[in-house]
């Protein structure tokens, strides 16, 4: 009988680790594409090439776009607080016209131009997941974006009604603003502050988080209230090992076709 204990606490351990090893259940998403700052990214991050690139690639669960609204409230994809150090012209998105954006390109190789977020076809792949990351300061005028303007133009996009589409809030107190007609999580880099502001919001879908600044116990523990958890920050293949083994929703990567492999091992 004894020996019969043995093995079936054995059996269970091996259970356990081959489930928690399991990586099937994490999705994968492309960080502004292929990757942010990634020098084996065919295509410069958040133009609409390197999105469609990562959608198209198989295994790859979704993309996170990031989204700044310019001076006549359209909506565009670009990283950076500034246009001086990556492409051909200079400032804020927030201060220039639309008309100015459709004549701005990168100055990478291919020379993208800069992309709507009205140029990207949800509906194209209505299973995978789009992460909107929504830029509410200005640098330049160290001011913030008005929140209801920026709500009109995704409104506008229908983003509202797209169940494939989850926004990124950078801040709690935006959440108010946008949770009740979108899909929300909240950007987050502290996680004893996000416990509080998430009970203070049910309506918030669950977090963004740099991968280093959370753990596996942490994870499990939003998890376990309903919260779903995206990890963010990971180039590295270890890196990346080490988000997916603590078992997040999903991995938001800066190397798509390294995340990939390693979900599959």
């Amino acid at each position: 009988m004894r020996y019969i204990s043995l093995i079936f606490i054995l059996f269970t351990v091996v259970s356990c680790n081959k489930k928690r090893n399991s990586f099937d259940e994490i999705d994968v998403l492309g960080h502004a594409g292929m990757g942010l700052e990634m020098l084996n990214s065919i295509y410069h991050d958040n133009s609409k090439e390197a999105i469609d690139f990562a959608l198209n690639m198989l295994g790859s669960n979704g993309v996170e776009m990031d989204v700044q609204m310019d001076a006549d409230g359209e909506l565009w994809l670009f990283h950076d607080e500034y246009l001086n150090k990556e492409t051909n012209a200079t400032g804020c998105i927030y201060n220039k016209t639309t008309d100015e954006l459709e004549n701005t390109s990168y100055t990478s190789i291919h020379k993208e131009k800069l992309t709507k977020l009205s140029a990207i076809n949800f509906d194209e792949f209505p299973s995978k997941t789009y992460f909107l990351d929504i830029r509410n300061r200005v640098s330049c005028t160290e001011t913030y974006v008005n929140a209801n303007k920026l709500i009109q133009s995704l409104k506008a996009l229908n983003i509202d009604t797209k169940q494939n589409c989850k926004l990124i809030i950078p801040s709690a107190s935006w959440l108010d603003y946008f949770e009740q007609d979108f899909n929300v999580y909240l950007g987050v880099d502290d996680i004893e502050l996000c416990q509080e502001v998430l009970q203070n919001h049910p309506k918030t879908k669950g977090i963004v988080i740099r991968s280093k600044s959370i753990s596996y116990a942490q994870i499990f523990n939003l998890k376990a209230q309903g919260r779903e958890v995206y990890l963010f920050e990971m180039r590295s293949p270890k890196g990346i090992k080490e988000g997916l083994m603590k078992n997040p929703t999903g991995i938001i990567s800066d190397d798509l076709r390294a995340s990939i492999i390693e979900k599959q091992n």
